[in-house]
């Protein structure tokens, strides 16, 4: 009786929640099975994986708003291997007014984002997969962060009403505390528990605070690592948008290939969100739909311009360059502290979708993604090193058939032309150098059967890597390395399956 009653409180309960607030659930998730892939006279299979990682997705969706329509909730959990999850929002909103929200928590805000991916089985085409729409221009995200968006002449009947304003911001770093992002605990500096060492602190000495932590970071420091976006959409046009992301360039970091030996700290200008790089970065899109309508067309163009700068840290990792037989050129040790000039690669990225508006069967996809420029230079040390250009193109044609079949085919190019190492005093290996060049091809016909809540699809994928390909060891202290393709063709059969209901 005492379990019937609480059933029928809780049933009414829920009811009631459900009469005074809006709540709504959905699920997406994919999972790839490969049984066949060959290498030359090696051979391997997967049985649960996705087209990004190791594990199979399987998400949930919960969006919550309250009668008002001015404060609410999102969250999305994204479960693998049966125990563990990924959180790509979990956040709370406010809109006290029409023009304005206010949001806080993990978030992905994709307003300006870019609008065309690439392939599904871009990581089985290519070693380095293709790039995805982030690459045209950047979302908003952060796993504790702010964000806002400004609507300013929402209310005026104008053309001008298409503006949209926003920004994100995280919070200073400091401090060992659990609730070290609080405001009030990191006005001042945590001189006892923040130290990374003990040595050498020279107050004069700008550089040494790399060592010790010993400055207090200021409202400044957050804001001038904030993320700042404006977009416009022109009327009959497009949507026009560009932004800035600030640098977090404060960062104690031996390396994003392993770490340095013995050693693997990070230390942070600022925390909460995921877009911030050593460089301020100015970006710039372009969304052309103005033939959506009349002739299935899509184009988005996108830049990215990092802005050089100046450092001192006592260690700088840079992109190094490996030969076929695996040997590398061991990163370069700042231990006098000489300043380096930084010119991270500039990019330049176009994608485009066509759906012929009397032919709405076919659709064709292309994307194609460029950087250059990127170099790391020092008149003291007598170093300088640049990085080769990277092209990465993909063409994706498919045909529906009307029973929910479709068929395509996606190929895939990657080009990368060769780094070069000049050090004062010391030859340069050209077969070293020569090594980083490559041109990767891949292509993969494939068949694909939709039916209600989701779809699967299965192909031959065919890889071929223009050199060896090498990956860092992670357990090395040394910079090791091993194998990962021999340059042979590698032939794969992948299947996935993808669910959204």
């Amino acid at each position: 009786m005492k379990k019937t009653t609480l059933a029928l409180a809780l049933l009414l309960t829920m009811s009631a929640a459900f009469a005074y607030a809006e709540i709504t659930f959905s699920a997406w998730g994919r999972a790839v099975v490969t049984p066949l892939a060959f290498m030359g006279e090696h051979s391997a299979a997967s049985a649960a994986t996705s087209t990004w990682g190791n594990t199979p997705a399987v998400a949930f969706t919960a969006n919550g708003t309250a009668p008002s329509q001015k404060i609410g909730f999102n969250i999305n959990l994204e479960f693998s291997n049966a125990n563990a999850y990924v959180v790509d929002n979990a956040k709370a909103w406010v809109q006290p007014f029409e023009w304005f929200r206010l949001t806080a928590g993990q978030f992905n805000e994709d307003d300006f984002r870019g609008r065309i991916g690439a392939s599904e089985f871009g990581s089985w085409l290519l070693p380095n997969g293709g790039k995805d729409e982030d690459n045209l221009f950047y979302r908003f995200k952060a796993n504790q962060g702010a964000h806002f968006k400004i609507l300013p002449l929402v209310w005026l009947d104008s053309e001008w009403n298409g503006l949209m304003i926003e920004g994100a911001f995280g919070s200073n770093a400091l401090g060992t505390d659990v609730n070290q992002l609080r405001a009030i605990l990191n006005l001042l500096n945590n001189e006892d528990n923040d130290k990374i060492t003990q040595t050498s602190y020279d107050e004069n000495d700008e550089t040494s605070r790399y060592y010790n932590g010993d400055r207090t970071m200021t409202l400044l420091d957050v804001y001038k690592a904030m993320q700042l976006g404006i977009g416009y959409r022109i009327p009959e046009v497009g949507f026009a948008r560009v932004q800035f992301i600030g640098n977090n360039r404060e960062v104690f970091r031996y390396g994003e290939q392993g770490g340095s030996p013995g050693v693997n700290l990070e230390r942070r200008l600022v925390s909460g969100l995921a877009n911030n790089r050593d460089a301020d970065t100015i970006e710039a899109a372009f969304l052309f739909d103005k033939l959506k309508e009349t002739q299935g067309l899509i184009v988005d163009v996108g830049a990215k311009i990092p802005l050089a700068y100046n450092d001192k840290t006592n260690f700088i990792v840079y992109d190094r360059v490996i030969g076929t037989d695996g040997a590398d050129y061991a990163a370069i040790d700042n231990a006098n502290n000489k300043e380096y000039t930084v010119q991270r690669p500039y990019v330049a990225a176009f994608g485009l979708t066509w759906i012929p508006t009397n032919l709405t069967a076919f659709n064709i996809t292309a994307r194609v993604d460029a950087s250059f420029g990127g170099k790391l230079e020092s008149d003291e040390e007598g170093v300088k090193i640049t990085n080769g250009y990277n092209v990465n193109v993909w063409l994706m044609p498919s045909y529906g058939f009307g029973n929910g079949a479709r068929f395509g085919i996606d190929v895939g190019i990657d080009i990368h032309g060769a780094d070069t190492v000049w050090r004062k005093g010391i030859p340069p290996a050209k077969a070293q150098t020569d090594a980083s060049k490559y041109f990767d091809f891949g292509v993969g016909p494939w068949a694909e059967l939709s039916f209600s809540g989701g779809r699967v699809r299965t192909g031959v994928v065919v890889m071929v890597p223009g050199s060896p390909r090498y990956i860092f060891n992670p357990n090395s202290t040394s910079y090791g390395i091993v194998p990962k393709f021999t340059g042979d063709p590698v032939i794969s059969v992948p299947i996935s399956f993808t669910y959204s209901f």
